[in-house]
């Protein structure tokens, strides 16, 4: 059976997951601010339900991070190792974080990419998100 093949678990984060999910996302080239295990704890506490990630044999393979201001709701820290790309992971980790947000109420959902990175925007133009016009300015606390 290939690794592609084997059984993958979807669940809610646990603080435990907080190495894994971190060594995940250095894989797929996120910056990590704010991710420390305080962060993803309060992040968690903040949005039950919509913090996912996708387990295999006690490796986090995926994760996607959900959250709902009342008015908007945000998708973060979407990302599948590269073994289990275009297996319908990361398209499933987003369904499910969509159908829970249309469950609170939220009528929109925005995603940050960077515009240098064309298989994540492809990614997102397959699931029905359009990119807009506005641009991101931030500044640290």
């Amino acid at each position: 059976m290939t690794a592609n093949a084997s059984p993958v678990t979807i669940r809610e984060f646990q603080a435990t997951d907080a190495d894994g999910l971190r060594s995940l996302w250095t894989e797929v080239g996120f910056r990590l601010i704010g991710d420390d295990d305080a962060g993803l704890a309060r992040f968690a506490d903040r949005n039950p339900g919509l913090f996912l990630v996708a387990e295999h044999d006690g490796r986090i393979v995926g994760s996607t991070m959900g959250a709902w201001d009342g008015r908007r709701g945000w998708l973060y820290h979407v990302a599948v190792t590269h073994e289990r790309r275009r297996s319908g992971l990361a398209s499933d980790l987003v369904r499910r974080v969509e159908d829970g947000l249309a469950a609170l109420g939220c009528a929109r959902v925005l995603v940050l990419v960077e515009e240098s990175n064309g298989d994540a925007l492809a990614f997102w133009q397959s699931r029905g998100y359009e990119p807009r016009s506005t641009r991101q300015l931030a500044k640290a606390l």
